[in-house]
């Protein structure tokens, strides 16, 4: 049984494991509202919803309300893992990964963690004790997990791994109505969107309203915003879709990605290896986010520009410079490459079915 959810970030690598681990019985513990609830079923895998929600610190006040909803998750999760007749629990993170942990140790179940960031969550820190091996997606993070701590990096989906951005590239440009022999800039905040991106790259078409090398495949995302879609036959061509299904069609044309750095943005782009300009989400307590965009600067795979800069001049400028750059493009591509883990699926198949009791 996989448990984890609430966000694309916690559910994509979750399905990615469970894709890896065919010829096993494979089920997910989540919730009814969470991104869970709309991926895992659509992947072909069996869902068990549980009610359970997390603390808000900032509020202490709802700590016992949250705490009695907590015992009621636990209780709920253990009585689906037995039903289940789990060999084994994975927590993928996010709320529903605690009270799946705690459930499956009250059973003796083992348990196997999955932390996506570069740094642990909430309930990996609480559940830790608990799990018989925690799986990490960067190196940096072993020494937070401990001896029972093993690197396999963040998985990601076969296709991501199969993607040849040469081979592909042109069906995708058709696919968005786009000129092969303009260079891409792809713009995306995740599935929610990113205010910031989405109104800074809105502006582009005014700064390169001539520029008739380049082209914008803008992903607005739920938060989706106005902005000119107009085809000018002498300058930019700006794309602006509200949400890509698969998101290979978007990578295999993109010579530069403008984006946020969450850890499953992270693994994709370094897996099919796509040079970036990373906008790093900056309300996170632990700033993994910029942590993660400043580990693919440091190894020559992204620009770091933070939130407060990110402006229709500053993307223009360095998107503009680095576009104009072949070599610089190429040598990005190739250190993204070399971060990325296409195996982590499979590592952490292994590692799970070698736990399983």
């Amino acid at each position: 049984m996989i448990a984890g959810g609430g966000t694309a970030g916690h559910v994509n690598p979750a399905v990615a494991l469970a894709e890896a681990l065919a010829g096993d019985d494979v089920s997910f513990l989540g919730t009814a509202r969470g991104a869970e609830s709309r991926i895992v079923p659509a992947a072909g895998f069996p869902l068990d919803a549980i009610e359970v929600a997390g603390f808000d610190r900032a509020r202490p006040l709802t700590f016992p309300r949250t705490a009695a909803r907590a015992a009621g998750a636990i209780l709920a999760a253990r009585n689906l893992i037995h039903e289940r007749g789990a060999d084994v629990v994975v927590g993928m993170g996010g709320y529903v990964s605690l009270p799946a942990v705690l459930g499956a140790a009250s059973l003796r179940v083992p348990v196997v963690l999955h932390e996506q960031n570069i740094v642990f969550g909430l309930s990996h820190r609480v559940t830790k004790p608990f799990a018989t091996r925690v799986a990490v997606s960067f190196e940096e993070t072993l020494a937070a997990a401990g001896k029972k701590g093993i690197f396999v990096g963040n998985p990601v989906a076969s296709r991501f791994v199969d993607l040849s951005r040469t081979v592909q590239r042109d069906k995708a440009v058709a696919r968005f109505d786009l000129d092969p022999g303009r260079k891409t800039l792809l713009v995306f905040g995740g599935s929610q969107g990113a205010r910031r991106i989405n109104e800074a790259a809105a502006g582009l078409p005014a700064h390169w309203a001539e520029r008739s090398d380049l082209q914008v495949l803008h992903i607005a995302g739920d938060a989706s915003h106005e902005a000119s879609a107009e085809i000018r036959p002498a300058g930019l061509i700006y794309r602006v879709v509200e949400f890509v299904d698969d998101m290979t069609e978007a990578y295999a044309l993109a010579d530069l990605a403008l984006c946020r750095g969450g850890a499953s943005t992270f693994a994709e782009i370094t897996v099919v290896g796509l040079p970036a300009i990373i906008v790093p989400y900056p309300h996170h307590r632990d700033q993994q986010q910029l942590r993660h965009a400043r580990l693919a600067e440091g190894r020559g795979a992204a620009v770091v520009l933070e939130d407060h800069a990110t402006t229709p001049e500053s993307i223009a400028r360095i998107a503009g410079g680095l576009l104009a750059d072949e070599a610089k493009l190429k040598n990005m591509s190739e250190s993204a490459a070399a971060l990325g883990r296409p195996d982590a699926a499979r590592r952490l198949a292994e590692v799970v079915r070698a736990v399983a009791r």
